[in-house]
C-alpha cells in the first residue's frame, strides 16, 4: 500500500476535499503526507513605464501568505488525524510540473489532488492542473471531487 503521499492545494473548497481524503488515506495506511502550494513566478504583462515598482514583490508577498495559509490548514487536519505531515511552497511553472517534481524529490508513491481548483476562466481555456497531471505523471493519482448536489 501507500506509504508517501503528495496533497497538492490551492486553498479551494475541492482541494480541502483532497487533503480531507488524503489524511485519511494516510491515517488507515499508516502512511506520511507531504503537502505543496505551488506559486506561479511572476508575469509582467506590461514592460517599460507602465509596469509599477514593486509589482513582483506586492505579488510574491501575497502569494506567500496565500500559501502559508492554505498550507496551515493542511497541517492542521494531519495534526487532527494524526499523521506525520510535511508542507512545501514552490515557486515554479508549469504547476502540474513543478507538483511532479515535488513528488518525486520526496519520495511520494500517491498524488492527491482535487479535481479542479479555483483558476475559473483560465482553466476552461487552457485546462486543469489535474489534467495535466494525469496526462503527463507516472505517479499513481486519486483524484478527489466535490459531491454532485441535486438539484
Amino acid at each position: 500500500m501507500f506509504k508517501h503521499l503528495l496533497v497538492a492545494t490551492d486553498g479551494s473548497s475541492v482541494a480541502a476535499i483532497a487533503i480531507r481524503t488524503a489524511m485519511g488515506l494516510a491515517k488507515a495506511c499508516g502512511a506520511s503526507v507531504t503537502a505543496v502550494h505551488v506559486i506561479e513566478p511572476f508575469r509582467a504583462t506590461t514592460y517599460g513605464e507602465m509596469m509599477l515598482p514593486g509589482c513582483e514583490t506586492t505579488y510574491l508577498d501575497t502569494a506567500r501568505n496565500d500559501a502559508a495559509r492554505y498550507l496551515l490548514d493542511v497541517e492542521r487536519a494531519a495534526a487532527a488525524a494524526g499523521v506525520t505531515c510535511h508542507t512545501f511552497c514552490e515557486i515554479g511553472a508549469p504547476i502540474h510540473c513543478t507538483i511532479e517534481e515535488v513528488a518525486r524529490a520526496r519520495g511520494c508513491d500517491l498524488l492527491v489532488v482535487g479535481s479542479h481548483g479555483r483558476r475559473g476562466l483560465q482553466r476552461l481555456l487552457l485546462g486543469s492542473e489535474t489534467q495535466k497531471i494525469l496526462l503527463t505523471t507516472q505517479l499513481p493519482v486519486l483524484v478527489c471531487r466535490a459531491p454532485h448536489v441535486a438539484h
